[in-house]
């Protein structure tokens, strides 16, 4: 379990290291394995379509990543063959492909590589992402994979997983095929509205906690989407760059909370093993420690003023607003459905008439709290003092977007 794990981290370091193409999509391919056994081995028991939960579960996320991982491949081939057949090197280094886009022709961001290619190729790559954010309507193997994973697992999905399709979406279409996405933003912000509305709504009628939270990740990592949409707009590249910046810091901070949010549903589930959310009632009279945990992440969830996700979501929909107003002004107006589901969620759990049956139900303990509080500390610092963040991603966000503007056509 140990070593699948560690496999499965050295693979996600990987693909955020890496500096070339192949090796990128090699990496990309390492934590497959890893997740697909811890998911079918170690998963929760559950039963689903006649099968183990955890196996369908399992599956599910192979048979869905390794899917869009074929269309990525032959992207990475194409630009590969291209740069090489009109006398490039051979070579698919990203910085190799940034430079010569930056320095060439405007009409030819990449050696041999016309637009229409680079739109072609563009699709190709971005389903693979688009597959692993998750966005609509390519997210049903998300809320499966939570369900039936072990707490660690989720975390791991939430935090880290979930964001290599977010760092791809920046790093390779956003930098290297920017025309591509350029042309499809219009669209790409649409999806986004769509994830951030459908996720936020069907948590209103979910009765397992860590699904709902599942969910939730759908809605939230739309507010990704529509960052990385206005940053391919058009528009002033000080708010497009902005609303880049918003989209960066929601993804660290979805990161720390939704894996602060499955971390105490894991310590719920080991004390109590249920998860149904009709099941309690009133526990904060028994966990005193853990619903006040659980409540401060579900509040950074929602965006309270002062904590991390609302630094990131008020950057992210401000400078969005400027770009794509009509959509992003409907985004907004999902705040008031993640407020519902999840102060709904918190009442009927820990606020809630006392459950009688749960009178010998333990709080957390020790191992349990250290955790939380140090995630709690980080989602502290940076609602505070987010200039700490934004002064380490700016130089290299900038740099990002003035190269992109050169290289787009109007």
């Amino acid at each position: 379990y140990m070593a699948l794990l560690l496999i499965l981290e050295a693979g996600v370091m990987g693909v955020f290291m890496a500096f070339d193409l192949l090796l990128f999509f090699l990496f990309w391919e390492v934590e497959l394995g890893p997740m697909f056994l811890l998911i079918g081995i170690w998963g929760i028991e559950t039963i689903k379509h006649g099968m183990p939960g955890r196996i369908y579960s399992a599956w599910k996320f192979l048979l869905y990543t390794f899917f869009g991982s074929v269309f990525m491949l032959i992207g990475i081939l194409a630009l590969y063959f291209s740069n090489v057949n009109n006398g490039g090197q051979a070579t698919a280094s990203m910085p190799y492909f940034s430079q010569h886009m930056f320095n060439g022709p405007v009409n030819i961001p990449l050696t041999g590589l016309t637009i229409s290619l680079q739109l072609l190729t563009f699709l190709l790559i971005f389903l693979a992402f688009a597959i692993k954010i998750p966005m609509f309507p390519f997210h049903t193997w998300l809320p499966d994979a939570h369900t039936d994973a072990p707490t660690e697992v989720s975390v791991i999905l939430a935090g880290i997983l979930l964001k290599m399709g977010a760092y791809g979406l920046i790093r390779v279409c956003l930098t290297l095929l920017p025309q591509g996405l350029h042309e499809f933003a219009g669209w790409l912000a649409v999806l986004a509205a769509i994830n951030i509305l459908y996720g936020a709504s069907i948590c209103l009628v979910q009765t397992d906690m860590k699904r709902l939270i599942a969910y939730s990740s759908v809605s939230h990592m739309g507010v990704i989407l529509l960052g990385v949409a206005a940053a391919a707009g058009i528009g002033n590249i000080a708010f497009r760059t902005a609303a880049l910046t918003g989209a960066t810091i929601q993804m660290f901070s979805h990161g720390i909370i939704t894996g602060m949010l499955f971390f105490c549903v894991g310590v719920i589930y080991d004390h109590a093993h249920t998860r149904e959310i009709a099941a309690f009632g009133g526990v904060a009279k028994r966990m005193p420690m853990l619903a006040t945990l659980f409540t401060f992440a579900g509040l950074a969830s929602l965006g309270l003023p002062g904590l991390a996700g609302f630094v990131a979501e008020y950057i992210t929909f401000t400078s969005s607003f400027q770009v794509w107003t009509t959509i992003t002004a409907i985004s907004v107006f999902t705040m008031i459905l993640t407020a519902s589901y999840l102060l709904w969620m918190l009442k009927r759990v820990f606020y809630g008439p006392f459950n009688q049956k749960w009178n010998w139900l333990p709080d957390a303990n020790l191992r349990e709290t250290i955790p939380l509080f140090a995630l709690a500390a980080v989602i502290v610092f940076v609602g505070i003092y987010p200039k700490f963040y934004i002064d380490v991603i700016t130089p290299s966000l900038s740099q990002i977007m003035h190269g992109v503007s050169a290289a787009i056509r109007p």
